[in-house]
C-alpha cells in the first residue's frame, strides 16, 4: 500500500478522497458491511442510511455514484463480485471483501481513530478559548 502524505503512519491505497467527504464514508461503510459477509449491491446501498441522510440516498444521482464506488473498490482489488443467477429474477451482482480490502479497512479504522483524537483535542482547545 502507498502511504499518503499527511496521514502519519496510516497507509491508504485507493482512498484519494480521504477525510470527511461523503465518498470516503460510503467506501468505508461498504468495506465494513462486506467484512461481515457477502452482499448484493442493492443491499449495500440500502444499508447506507445509517450514515448518509435518507433523502440523499434516494436521489438518482447518488444511486449511480454508489455503483461507481463499488466498481472503484473492485478495480482497486478491495472487493470482488460475481453474477448470481440462482434466483428466479434477473441476475444480480454479489460483492465480497478481499484480503487487501480487509487490510485497507484496518488502515481506514486507524485513520478514523486518529482523526477523532485530533478533532477531540481541537474542540477541547477551542472550548477553552471561547469561554
Amino acid at each position: 500500500m502507498k502511504e499518503k502524505k499527511g496521514c502519519r503512519s496510516i497507509k491508504v491505497s485507493c482512498f484519494s478522497d480521504i477525510g470527511m467527504s461523503q465518498n470516503f464514508w460510503i467506501k468505508a461503510w461498504f468495506l465494513v458491511t462486506l467484512s461481515k459477509g457477502k452482499s448484493y449491491g442493492y443491499e449495500l446501498i440500502n444499508s447506507t442510511p445509517k450514515i448518509i441522510p435518507e433523502e440523499k440516498v434516494q436521489s438518482s444521482s447518488i444511486m449511480g455514484n454508489y455503483y461507481r464506488i463499488l466498481r472503484a473498490l473492485e478495480m482497486n482489488g478491495l472487493v470482488i463480485s460475481k453474477w448470481d443467477t440462482s434466483g428466479s429474477g434477473p441476475a444480480r451482482r454479489i460483492y465480497s471483501i478481499t484480503e487487501k480490502g480487509k487490510e485497507e479497512l484496518a488502515s481506514i479504522i486507524e485513520y478514523i481513530k486518529q482523526t477523532k483524537e485530533f478533532v477531540d483535542k481541537f474542540f477541547n482547545s477551542i472550548e477553552k478559548e471561547v469561554k
